[in-house]
Parts: structure tokens; C-alpha cells; sequence
């Protein structure tokens, strides 16, 4: 007999996917970014694309309003790996062998997560403040459940949570942005570095899973392309922000 809690995960996975597609389609398109050149680049990526300073502090929403393929593919594969979790975990739970009881288990953090990230874009993304607080609890959530999933097979658990930082890191250049007056570059910048101070952090914390540093590599790239048509700062935050993500990847998966 399956156990309530992956039902429920599950659930929770069903809401933030729904969520997340909704928000994509909204009526109103995302004033985030604004066109640096008419000319095309090509089929796959749009051309080069400059943060609208008036508009800054909304930039994670560039994480849930994909711009270009790298956010968008991004954006699919959480959902994908989220539901082919919570879909697992109905058939055949894990979450119930011994690890649960050194680790505890982990439904109950990943449900509050996603409960969160599926509520914060529609309730908590219109002020500064907010919108932080919104994105810090959902990636505190996300990188407890994924310390408890390391080594347990779930890689989808810290995917999630690398996405969760970055978009809490983009929160908190948005937060900075609108406090502080900063510009376009240092926005970018601000976008990157501390996310990657972070994830570090975070990574040797949750032990040898490296789901959670290829998303913000993944986050970093899709960033970087988007924004380093605003100055070349940001590309060069990109590849240090980049560089220590794959440091800890080698350490953790080895």
C-alpha cells in the first residue's frame, strides 16, 4: 500500500508544474528584458538581450518566463525530473528504507518547496521584499530536502534546489537593484557571484549528488546568454561563477 507522503508529494509536483505553465502564459508579457539589436543570431538563440533597469527588480521571473531554448530547456527539465520523481516515489517509495531514519524523510521538505515556488510568482513576486523572501524559503526547503537525498538515488530533489538558488540569487540582485540604485552590470554580476558562493556552500553541505551543481551551471550559461549583451562584466561573472560551480561538481561527484 503506498504511503500518503509521495501521494502527496506528488500532488505538490502537479501544482508547481500547472503553476509554472500558467505563469508562462500569462496575459501580460514580462517587461524584464528589452531587445539590444533587431538583428537575429539564429534559430535556436535570440539575439543578445539587455536587463531593463526600470524593471530590475523582477528578474527571476526571467527563470519562470523563459527568454531563449537554454531557459526554457532549463525550465522543462525541472518539471520533468520532478514529476518522474514524484511519480517513482508513488510506484516505488524510497523514502521508506532505513536512510529515513539517519536522514528523515524526504516528502515533507520537497512538498513545502514546491508549494512555495508554486505561490511565490503569483503572491509574492510584486515587491522586492517579498519576492526574496519567497525564493529564500523555497531554496532553504529545496537544499534540506536534497542534503537528505544525497546518495539515495533522487537526483531530481537537488536539481531542483540548484535551480531554487539561482533563481533566489536572481531575487537578491533584483532585491539589491531596486534598494540600491545599482547598474545594469553590477545587476548582472550580482545575479551570478553570489549565487555561486552559495551554491558551494550548499553543495559540500549536501554531500555527493550533482544535481544541484549542474542546474546553476546550467542557470549560469542560460543567464550569461541572455544578459552579456548589456556589457561584457557579465559574461566575465558568468565564467567565474561557472568555473567554481564545475569545481565542486568534480569534488562531489568523486
Amino acid at each position: 500500500m503506498t504511503r500518503p507522503g509521495p501521494i502527496i508529494q506528488l500532488i505538490a509536483t502537479v501544482i508547481f508544474v500547472i503553476s509554472g505553465i500558467a505563469f508562462t502564459n500569462k496575459a501580460a508579457p514580462l517587461p524584464l528584458l528589452v531587445l539590444d539589436s533587431p538583428r537575429s543570431t539564429g534559430p535556436l538563440l535570440p539575439p543578445p538581450l539587455q536587463i531593463n533597469p526600470d524593471v530590475a527588480l523582477i528578474i527571476p521571473q526571467m527563470y519562470l518566463d523563459p527568454v531563449n531554448i537554454l531557459m526554457w530547456g532549463l525550465l522543462i527539465v525541472v518539471w520533468g525530473m520532478l514529476l518522474l520523481d514524484g511519480i517513482g516515489q508513488v510506484i516505488d517509495p524510497s523514502d521508506v528504507n532505513g536512510a529515513r531514519k539517519v536522514h528523515g524523510p524526504i516528502w515533507p521538505l520537497v512538498t513545502a518547496a514546491l508549494g512555495v515556488s508554486a505561490a511565490w510568482p503569483w503572491y509574492f513576486g510584486h515587491t522586492p521584499e517579498l519576492m526574496l523572501i519567497g525564493t529564500g524559503a523555497t531554496t532553504i526547503l529545496a537544499t534540506a530536502a536534497a542534503r537528505r537525498s544525497a546518495g539515495r538515488h533522487r537526483p531530481a530533489i537537488s536539481f531542483f534546489a540548484g535551480w531554487a538558488a539561482a533563481v533566489f540569487s536572481a531575487a537578491l540582485a533584483g532585491f539589491a537593484s531596486a534598494r540600491f540604485g545599482l547598474p545594469v552590470q553590477a545587476l548582472s554580476a550580482l545575479a551570478i557571484l553570489p549565487g555561486a558562493a552559495i551554491g558551494m556552500a550548499a553543495q559540500m553541505w549536501i554531500g555527493p549528488s550533482i544535481g544541484y551543481c549542474s542546474a546553476m551551471i546550467w542557470a549560469f550559461c542560460a543567464f550569461a546568454i541572455t544578459t552579456m549583451g548589456s556589457d561584457p562584466v557579465v559574461a566575465l561573472a558568468a565564467v567565474l561563477g561557472i568555473s567554481a560551480m564545475a569545481t565542486v561538481l568534480v569534488r562531489a561527484a568523486s
